[in-house]
């Protein structure tokens, strides 16, 4: 795995500090009443999982727009990806609801406090890549 180094500056979002913070906000509140529900059994308004989802696509969209499509390819996107996957199945699934948003939980605590050094590493190398000649 390589660390990315981007030619480019990463893009600057106005306000981007307190727009992150309240897309966290509703996301943890959204999942955390989901969890919470599966866990003991108890089917939540389906609001919390839609607020989950639409805060979590929103905070994608932002990491897109500031680090372009290489996003998908370092640890903090593949993992991402990852949750996404098992949120769809865990939809799906109602039987393994509980298990699969512990994974998601495992995966979401993993792309948010793992050494950035780490987080920033390329998973998936892109060896279609032209080399330079001088």
């Amino acid at each position: 795995m390589t660390e990315v180094r981007s030619i480019k500056g990463k893009r600057i979002i106005p306000f981007d500090q307190p727009i992150k913070i309240a897309l966290l906000l509703f996301h943890f509140i959204g999942f955390s009443v989901w969890y919470g529900g599966a866990v003991i059994g108890v089917e939540a308004s389906a609001t919390f999982p839609v607020i989950a989802v639409f805060s979590g696509v929103l905070l994608v969209v932002r990491e897109l727009y500031k680090d372009g499509f290489v996003w998908l390819l370092v640890t903090e996107g593949v993992l991402t990806i990852v949750k996404v996957a098992l949120l769809a199945v865990a939809g799906a699934l109602m039987r393994y609801e509980v298990p699969l948003l512990s994974i998601v939980i495992l995966c979401g605590l993993l792309s948010s406090h793992l050494p950035e050094k780490i987080r920033e590493k390329l998973v998936v190398e892109r060896k279609w890549r032209r080399k330079r000649k001088f």
